[in-house]
């Protein structure tokens, strides 16, 4: 979804697109699938989203895949080695042809020099010129003061134990194990903090584990041995020495390499932001460091006639990926970057803030998470390269000589899978080691299926060279094994199936996947903070399989809700279907159409404003007696649907603040004297397979009773 950036030299388009977007809210809805191509100015835009009979906005698309898309077939992993090795060496030998053919060109310093020009429908950050000035082997008065390669230290360093003591032996048998025969991951230890009302499950690979470094107790940031001095210093500066309880619980997995799963709950707590960007910049710096120091070492042994071999590098450069959905999220976590990096100059400062950011803030009357998420620059087209050094952080550098890629998910898609088979590029995710998906409930409401497809090229053996010293390159990435070790941190508001997909089945991390689920309890639920005592029935039907599930639901609905839809409910209009998947509602809204006589209307995230504004007034006026509603125009506009009277929920909401605010409408309509509070209702329909949703709506004691016991129908009030 993208909002209008203000421009110096246009002015009066950001002034419209700001004025639009007042009146109509957030209606810059794209559609893009992962094949498509974002129109220049003056070409013609192609429709990528399902058509409907119903006219559409060709402004307002947005690309509706969210379920999990499956992988077809299992990797050749045998002569992997050997193919990565002939790859390489081909594109080698194609490398050096071409440079023989193209005179060396010097690179201007871009600090200031590039107007801000590009429109927002332009690849913020894209940068693919190769820097000429530095490479990844800096020079060796480059190193901290504080750093020595004493032997108790680097046993102990989790980045030591993690990316440079497995050996290949370990690794091609844990790969055989996870990988090839997809044995099963166990539970190795579960953790309650019941004053952070949080819990832990730690899952352990097939086989054995990497040893984890044990932190005994750290209350201080400063009992965690294995950060660089300098993040040190940057991070006591500016947040000082004291670690809170979830600071530190979150920490000691992080900095282990482990992958975590943490659901922060609320837009409120961003604690957590800090703790991976300070884990992100200590990761770059200790793999610079070891290079240097390796560096040292190999001119010494080759001033002795020494034999030495020592592997520190991986294909290319880049090393972190973090995908975020917005370019203001981007913009506030590089601010985060520069207060923990310990630099003294940023290059291309002034254009970052240009570009990416925005004082635009949504109206306020829309709710609080609504605000934070929309604010500023949302434009979801972005991807930038962050190259650190001693001094500096250089922004728009070279994805090849970057150390950290921020991207939307949308935008490094783009890249990817350009329709321009010629100018795809993946090389640079090809030698990734951590992987930080944040804000991942905002990525999903936009779409997921690029998370998908970026899952499928990083850690991808490159096409070609870029002049990697290939002595350097680590076995485990020449085997095609980096998988193994890449670390991937998830953070989300709440679990959905896709976000839980995305450490439990693309992540095979050997240091184990640490998940942290928060406690509700039947005091804390949502459905305790309603405010108002109206008649929730839970209605649970059959269901066999999750990959079933969508067809029995559909069933169920058809046979045993709408027959007596108007016979169960006390009034014959101000009848609400809310449906979460676009995909139900698409099957919904056609059988109405061709199997019922029901007067009804239906609004999705596609539709016009003004059959929007007309669907909302008829249905508040009783003209439409039932309105099917959708949970992702929900998500986007936060209507106050007026004339509620009673609500189906197709499925529980996944974001639990909705349920709230969805039984607050036939609230409105009690206050407004327009229903009797004792004869509204709200049914929500449920499988054994939506218990993780039903948890934050009931609870952690009430949702296995709903999924499991012999009832089929349970009501609250």
């Amino acid at each position: 979804m993208a909002a209008g950036t203000k421009r110096g030299h246009d002015s009066g388009r950001a002034a419209s697109v700001r004025d639009r977007n007042a009146k109509r809210g957030r209606t810059e809805l794209r559609t893009v699938t992962r094949t498509a191509q974002r129109p220049r100015k003056g070409e013609s835009k192609e429709s990528h989203s399902i058509q409907t009979t119903e006219d559409r906005d060709a402004s307002q698309d947005i690309d509706h895949s969210e379920e999990e898309e499956e992988e077809s077939g299992e990797e050749d992993l045998s002569g992997k080695s050997y193919s990565a090795l002939l790859t390489l060496l081909k594109s080698n030998d194609k490398a050096k042809s071409e440079s023989e053919e193209k005179p060396e060109t010097i690179q201007q310093d871009q600090h200031e020099q590039h107007p801000n020009t590009e429109d927002d429908d332009e690849l913020a950050g894209e940068n693919f010129d190769e820097d000429q000035v530095e490479s990844e082997n800096e020079s060796e008065n480059e190193l901290e003061n504080d750093e020595e390669d004493l032997p108790d230290e680097v046993a102990t360093d989790p980045f030591e134990v993690h990316f440079n003591q497995p050996s290949d032996e370990y690794l091609e048998k844990e790969e055989k194990l996870v990988l090839i025969e997809h044995n099963k991951w166990t539970a190795s230890s579960k953790e309650t903090y019941n004053d952070l009302s949080l819990s832990s499950t730690t899952l352990s690979p097939p086989g054995e584990g990497i040893t984890h470094v044990k932190f005994k107790h750290p209350t201080s940031i400063e009992d965690f041995k294995s950060l660089k001095m300098r993040v040190l210093d940057a991070y006591t500066s500016e947040y000082g020495n004291d670690l809170t309880t979830l600071d530190s619980v979150l920490l000691q997995p992080i900095l282990n390499y482990e992958d975590v799963n943490y659901q922060y709950k609320t837009y409120t707590n961003k604690s957590y932001r800090k703790l991976y960007a300070m884990h992100a910049l200590n990761h770059i710096y200790k793999t610079r460091d070891r290079i240097i120091k390796n560096t040292a070492k190999l001119h010494q042994a080759q001033e002795n006639n020494q034999d030495l071999e020592l592997r520190d590098q991986g294909f290319t450069r880049p090393k972190i990926l973090i995908l975020l959905p917005s370019r203001e999220s981007c913009h506030t976590l590089v601010e985060l970057l520069i207060k923990l990096s310990g630099t003294t100059q940023q290059e291309n400062k002034k254009r970052f803030t240009a570009q990416f950011h925005a004082k635009d803030v949504p109206r306020n009357n829309k709710p609080q998470d609504f605000q934070d998420a929309f604010k500023g620059n949302n434009n979801d087209y972005f991807c930038i390269g962050l190259k650190l050094t001693r001094k500096s952080l250089k922004l728009y550098s070279s994805f090849y000589s970057s150390d950290i890629v921020i991207a939307s998910p949308l935008g490094l898609s783009m890249i990817l899978e350009n329709p321009d088979k010629k100018k795809r590029q993946y090389d640079f995710i090809s030698s990734i080691e951590v992987l930080i998906v944040d804000r991942a409930n905002q990525i999903e409401m936009q779409n997921w299926d690029h998370v998908n497809t970026i899952m499928r090229y990083i850690n991808k053996v490159p096409k070609d060279f870029h002049d990697a010293d290939f002595s350097r390159i680590r076995m485990w990435s020449i085997n095609d094994q980096a998988k193994l070790l890449r670390q991937t941190l998830v953070f989300c508001e709440y679990l959905t199936p896709s976000i839980n997909n995305l450490v439990s089945s693309k992540s095979f991390n050997l240091s184990g996947k640490t998940k942290f689920k928060p406690i509700i309890t039947s005091e804390t639920s949502i459905m305790n903070s309603i405010g108002i005592k109206i008649k929730q029935v839970f209605q649970r039907f059959p269901s066999e399989s999750p990959t079933s599930d969508p067809d029995s639901r559909f069933k169920f609905f058809i046979n045993a809700i709408l027959p007596n839809l108007l016979k169960t409910t006390s009034y014959e209009d101000g009848i609400m279907i809310y449906i979460p998947s676009y995909f139900d509602y698409l099957r919904i809204k056609d059988y109405f159409k061709t199997s019922t006589k029901f007067n009804f209307g239906a609004i999705d995230e596609y539709s016009s404003q003004s059959r929007l504004t007309r669907t909302r007034h008829e249905f508040a006026n009783s003209k439409i007696k039932i309105m099917l509603y959708t949970e992702r125009l929900h998500y986007f506009r936060r209507y106050e649907i007026g004339g509620v009277k009673n609500i189906i929920m197709y499925a529980p909401p996944t974001n639990p603040i909705f349920y709230k605010e969805l039984i607050r409408f036939i609230a409105k309509s009690v206050f407004k004297d327009e229903c009797d509070l004792n004869l509204v209702t709200v049914k929500i329909l449920y499988s054994k397979w939506d218990a993780t949703a039903l948890d934050r709506i009931v609870g952690n004691e009430r949702a296995p009773i709903l999924c499991h016991s012999r009832n089929e129908m349970y009501e609250f009030r």
